[in-house]
């Protein structure tokens, strides 16, 4: 044990010890450096905007703006032709390293499939609010005379009826024929005529 102190202490072991760090710094120093390469660190790009670009133009749109694309999801919006970026992640503008795959989402060639909600026997009001967030369209409202007053009596889709559950296309225009409301007729009133009676003179 009295050995290896003085060996330690030694000059040698000091000459030793001074050189294995100064190898280990530089292996440490070639290794982050070769790291920082290959993840081109320092290296930002900023993300183009995808918005509203179309599929068949991605591939020019991406030369020489150093981030890759890729599709991973479809949304269906009527009011967008199909085939058109409507999302993007990251956000246009946004900083990221070189390469970096964009995730986009396009609009949808076909609508989606769904089943008809049941109308019928509902109020007008909510056959209408049902409509609209199943995301589906009113069409024609007919009053039809029934024992339902003001609510849903049949619904139709292309001129035929639809039952519930049955598979349809979100978008869709869905028509209604409701029970007419009843009318209230106002009672008339009548005046009465006062005869103002002379005097009789005697």
């Amino acid at each position: 044990m009295k050995e290896l102190f003085e060996y330690i202490k030694s000059k040698v072991f000091l000459k030793h010890l001074t050189f294995s760090v100064l190898c280990l710094a530089v292996v440490l120093w070639i290794l982050f450096t070769l790291l920082g390469v290959y993840t081109h660190h320092g290296e930002t790009a900023e993300v183009p905007d995808f918005k509203g670009k179309s599929i068949s133009e991605l591939e020019n749109f991406v030369t020489d703006k150093h981030v890759g694309y890729t599709i991973i999801d479809s949304v269906y919006d009527p009011k967008e032709k199909s085939g058109i970026v409507i999302k993007q992640d990251p956000e246009a503008k946004s900083l990221v390293k070189h390469n970096r795959v964009i995730y986009l989402y396009v609009t949808s060639t076909q609508a989606p499939q769904m089943a008809m909600p049941k109308l019928v026997d509902r109020s007008t009001r909510q056959a209408i609010f049902m409509i609209e967030s199943y995301g589906l369209k009113v069409g024609k409202i007919t009053e039809i005379a029934g024992d339902c007053k003001g609510c849903v009596l049949k619904q139709f889709f292309e001129g035929k009826e639809i039952t519930p559950g049955s598979v349809i296309k979100k978008g869709s225009k869905i028509d209604l024929a409701v029970g007419k409301k009843e009318e209230s007729f106002g009672v008339p009133t009548s005046d009465s005529t006062s005869t103002d009676s002379e005097p009789i003179e005697n």
